[in-house]
């Protein structure tokens, strides 16, 4: 059995992907500690198993796996990673974790990202999945009237309940070890800087204006054809993906412009500086805020699909999207659980229907997500 528990929480946008792609791939060396990774690549089902409405018995099957899983790996320390740990009360998290590891030491660690970063990161995940179509000033507008970049008022939440076993690192370059949220995950979680990271293919890159404006089509026909939002949201991660493998990209990445940027200033700049103040002891976050109001150019970026793509390749994704949408209709399932077993979200053994009509359902879903990425990587203005 393991002898202590690492529980990465998030946030979001803050290297999430590629620590849990190393920590899935056991892409590290290290002859002095060991880790236990969770089974799964991102362990989203134990994020929901933490909702106050959860069903009990959801609860004992993610947490009672988890559990047997641990016991089954030997000793060294455990860790269990989904940013989707930063929406859920870390009381809650307490006393589940009392239940199946009664006794065991806990911590956690969180990264937070520069406000003005984070809601620009933020916005492409939004166009990217479909759950906003408004433009970054409007978005920005949106994010500062929400409580997710409110940091000082969440964070702290989690000191109260995990003590000094609770850790918080800014998502900054000059503060992480070797400017990079791996090394830094790693030299925390294994409590020594005496290992070796190995080799492993870049996941989750940040996309481009254009490959943005583009995914924006394809998710306006998705929700016109009313696919429902965890269809758009694993679609959008398949693009992102495949994208990121894709040769030859090109393109600016989304940027605050100067008006946007005076309104983050000003919802954040007290978060900024109350959570310096608590953690950091320097002004790290309001530094970042301040840096991002004085490089922001004036003018907005683009983002609709007709200034990046031509008439042809437009038609081409409404069309490649429209398939999707109806093959999606027609077997809700098959596509789905196939993206999830390529994530390591879950097993290829527990897929309840893979007969010959799924796969070629979910194969023509997979040509058409090709067909759509063929266009977002070439758009008329690279």
């Amino acid at each position: 059995m393991i002898q202590d528990l690492l529980i990465h929480t998030g946030d979001p946008k803050t290297g999430t992907s590629s620590i849990q792609s190393v920590l899935n791939a056991g892409a590290w060396r290290c002859s002095t500690s060991r880790l236990v990774p969770q089974r799964h690549l991102n362990n989203a089902p134990l994020a929901n198993a933490l909702k106050a409405d959860a069903d009990p018995a959801f609860v004992q099957a993610q947490f009672g796996e988890l559990r047997d899983w641990f016991a089954s790996r030997g000793g060294g320390t455990g860790v269990i990673s989904t940013e989707f740990l930063a929406r859920r009360d870390p009381h809650r998290l307490r006393g589940v974790l009392r239940d199946y590891f009664p006794g065991l030491p806990v911590r956690t660690i969180s990264y937070v990202r520069p406000h003005a970063s984070r809601a620009v990161s933020a916005y492409g995940q939004r166009l990217k999945t479909g759950t906003f179509d408004g433009s970054l000033p409007e978005f920005c507008r949106f994010i500062s009237s929400v409580p997710t970049l409110y940091y000082a008022k969440r964070f702290p939440a989690w000191r109260q309940v995990f003590g000094s076993g609770m850790i918080l690192r800014p998502f900054v370059r000059s503060e992480l070890r070797e400017g990079d949220a791996v090394s830094d995950f790693l030299y925390h979680a294994l409590g020594t800087g005496d290992f070796e990271l190995l080799p492993l293919d870049t996941v989750n890159e940040a996309l481009s204006v254009a490959e943005l404006s583009g995914l924006r089509l394809v998710q306006r026909v998705l929700r016109g054809q009313e696919v429902a939002d965890h269809h758009r949201l694993a679609l959008g991660g398949a693009l992102q993906r495949k994208l990121s493998a894709a040769p030859g990209r090109s393109g600016e990445k989304p940027v605050l412009d100067q008006a946007s940027a005076s309104h983050l200033l000003t919802a954040f700049r007290t978060d900024a500086q109350a959570l310096d103040s608590q953690f950091f002891g320097k002004p790290v976050l309001e530094e970042e805020l301040l840096r991002s109001h004085g490089n922001a150019p004036p003018t907005q970026q683009d983002f609709s699909p007709e200034s990046h793509f031509s008439l042809r390749q437009r038609t081409c994704l409404d069309k490649a999207a429209t398939r999707i949408a109806a093959l999606i209709q027609k077997m809700p399932k098959a596509w789905r659980q196939e993206y999830q077993v390529s994530v390591s979200q879950r097993d290829a053994k527990d897929i309840e229907d893979h007969s010959p009509a799924q796969r070629r359902n979910a194969k023509a879903v997979w040509e058409s997500l090709d067909a759509i990425t063929a266009v977002l990587a070439q758009p008329t203005t690279a």
